[in-house]
Formats: C-alpha cells, sequence, structure tokens
C-alpha cells in the first residue's frame, strides 16, 4: 500500500515533494504582486499580401472637382433647382423603385 503524507506536508501520494513558487503567499503572509512574462507576438505577411496592399484599387481622387464644388458651396452656387430637383427624384426611386 502507498504512504500518504500528512495534508500540508508537502509530499504527494507518489512521495515527491511540490515544488515551491518563489513569490508565492505563505499562509499569515500578504501576496506580493509577481512579474508576469509574456510572450512576443509576431506576425507574418505572405508576399502575395504585401502585393495586394501596394494594388490602389480606390479610384484616383480628382482633387479638381472637389476644388470646384467646395467653391461652389462656399460662394452659394452649388444649390440650384436643378440639383435639388435631381436629388429628390433619385431619394425617391431609392424608396419606392420604378416598376
Amino acid at each position: 500500500m502507498t504512504e500518504i503524507g500528512p495534508i500540508g506536508g508537502g509530499a504527494s501520494a507518489s512521495g515527491m515533494s511540490r515544488p515551491q513558487v518563489d513569490g508565492a503567499a505563505r499562509p499569515g503572509q500578504d501576496a506580493e504582486p509577481r512579474a508576469v512574462r509574456r510572450g512576443v507576438d509576431e506576425v507574418e505577411v505572405s508576399s502575395l499580401a504585401k502585393s495586394l496592399s501596394r494594388q490602389n484599387t480606390d479610384p484616383p481622387v480628382r482633387q479638381n472637382l472637389i476644388d470646384r464644388v467646395r467653391a461652389e458651396i462656399d460662394t452659394g452656387r452649388y444649390v440650384t433647382p436643378e440639383r435639388l430637383d435631381a436629388a429628390v427624384d433619385k431619394l425617391v426611386d431609392s424608396i419606392d423603385p420604378p416598376a
């Protein structure tokens, strides 16, 4: 029959003693925070992903159009009855598309 050591004696059923953890709180002592070591995260990006990230799939910015519209807005010439009618027509079509 296997000898079992007393509770708290530090020995297991196999007779091996339990390892002590440095910095662990012992009965009657306050626990002190221990430093935690963590692994390092790494990311590997495939050559295909690198190639795809270099491709610009967005349409080019038409800066001249942006500048013109900003100028029209600033001077009050952008909102016209024709543009309002077109915007209303698009809104109505999006709510109730023509059959």
